[in-house]
């Protein structure tokens, strides 16, 4: 076989022996070019050159929006406390993604480079320190991560927990920081040509807005459009003439100022995020293993977690350790690392209870579960939008049978939000989430309340189907 030297060199990496074909499936969306089986791209994939001389198209971009609540206390006539929510500033995602085959190589390449990652992490010992986009932590998710953190803090008598998340984290990844950590992690001096190929075009990457992409649609077909769609008439967006005459109106580049920024959407990125952070890591772990050889550090993409063990009479280490933490962070800002001070929480485990840098009760909220110490519960915004979807669903089911005079497809609906769902290969809905979190939450020493929090779901959504 010819790797080097031939017309069609060959990947050389050990990691890309490790991949798993079975993961690369259609995608059902449409963009500028037609879906493609893996089977008829494979070979594309597995040459160097085909890929060093692609020509990748521009993504798609759309915006998500996440309603956001805040507790809010006011103290009435008689001196009682009152909480009530109130909407508080959304969050939005800029979210990408890429067209068809463009997919399938930034899925493989994604994949070569997170089996090299695998490979440097466990070699540099921050292997067990970051946990999200890792394709070797089998069978793993939120809930044991989330386990494996509460259970470590429960150990101890004393314990500074600070919690963070990175501002706009895929907006500012450095450019010049991501070639060279891949480059370490890949074991090479410079960027093979593909390599470099799918490393500009991600980080030089171009993207149409969905809704200019809607608008030409409607314009071109009209009231048939959805008709088409549904019976896969459409097989791509536009015809590549079409194409060369929209993308000189529409056509927009990287939005983010300076060499910064990937896009979020795309298998590649993911990796690529873990990779910017290789010598954070590095310098975080071994921080708090300086501070307590008990301690704990867990990444989640842009989310962190710190657990330092303490003296019981030393509460003077609060503040020190986060000022030590914040020193570090604060070295990373020109690599696009940034943490806004409101997004960070500061807390104290004393053995029974959470308490705020005021050592007042208070709570710890991570990857979706939330406790006290006493308590852990899963955090009210998942309910809040769970139950936002479901009443959608509920809407959808009884406008069908508005217009059809017949029984609605509530089947979908108890599938998809209630405790009749599918629960195939590991894979379910919320509630049947909830039950395996509270399984699992139930062997912490604290009260699990977490079924108990989605016990009512049937009674709620069956409501709303008979208003």
């Amino acid at each position: 076989m010819n790797q080097g030297n031939g017309p069609h060199q060959l990947h050389n990496l050990s990691s890309s022996s490790n991949i798993n074909w079975k993961k690369y499936r259609t995608k059902g969306y449409l963009h500028f070019d037609e879906r493609i089986q893996i089977g008829h791209m494979k070979a594309n994939l597995l040459n160097k050159d085909f890929v060093a001389s692609y020509a990748f198209l521009p993504f798609i971009h759309f915006e998500m929006s996440f309603k956001r609540f805040v507790t809010v206390k006011e103290i009435d006539e008689l001196g009682n406390v009152i909480k009530r929510k109130e909407p508080g500033k959304p969050k939005t995602r800029q979210i990408f993604y890429a067209a068809h085959k463009d997919s399938f190589i930034y899925k493989y390449y994604g994949d070569l480079l997170n089996n090299a990652y695998n490979d440097y992490s466990a070699d540099n010992e921050i292997d067990e320190n970051v946990i999200a986009y890792r394709n070797n932590k089998f069978g793993k998710n939120n809930i044991d991560f989330a386990f494996e953190v509460f259970e470590h803090l429960f150990k101890f008598e004393n314990a500074v927990v600070i919690a963070s998340d990175f501002s706009k984290y895929f907006d500012n990844i450095s450019h010049h920081t991501l070639k060279e950590n891949m480059k370490r992690v890949l074991g090479v001096t410079t960027l093979d040509k593909d390599w470099y190929q799918v490393f500009k075009n991600l980080t030089k990457f171009t993207y149409v807005n969905r809704e200019n992409i809607d608008s030409f649609l409607e314009e071109k077909f009209g009231g048939k459009l959805n008709r088409k769609i549904k019976t896969h008439q459409i097989s791509r967006i536009m015809e590549p003439t079409e194409f060369r005459e929209f993308k000189k109106i529409h056509l927009k580049k990287n939005p983010n100022p300076g060499p910064f920024g990937i896009p979020q959407g795309s298998s590649v990125s993911a990796v690529c995020s873990n990779v910017h952070l290789i010598d954070f890591d590095k310098e975080i772990r071994q921080w708090c293993k300086k501070k307590n050889a008990n301690s704990m550090y867990r990444r989640y993409c842009d989310d962190l977690i710190v657990i330092i063990p303490i003296d019981s009479e030393s509460y003077g280490e609060f503040n020190e350790i986060r000022d030590e933490l914040f020193t570090i962070i604060e070295k990373y800002k020109p690599d696009g690392l940034i943490v806004q001070p409101e997004k960070t929480e500061i807390r104290l485990w004393n053995g029974t209870e959470i308490l705020d840098e005021q050592l007042k009760p208070s709570k710890i909220d991570y990857l979706g579960f939330v406790t006290n110490g006493h308590m852990i519960q899963l955090r009210e915004k998942s309910l809040f939008n769970y139950y936002t979807r479901a009443y959608r669903k509920v809407k959808t089911v009884k406008r069908i049978e508005y217009a059809t005079k017949r029984p609605g497809p509530k089947r979908s609906l108890y599938d998809l939000y209630t405790h009749l769902g599918f629960d195939y290969k590991d894979r379910g809905n919320f509630i049947t989430y909830a039950y395996k979190a509270h399984n699992k939450m139930c062997r912490l020493h604290v009260n699990c309340i977490i079924k108990k929090q989605v016990k009512r779901h049937w009674g709620r959504i069956h409501r709303k189907i008979r208003l």
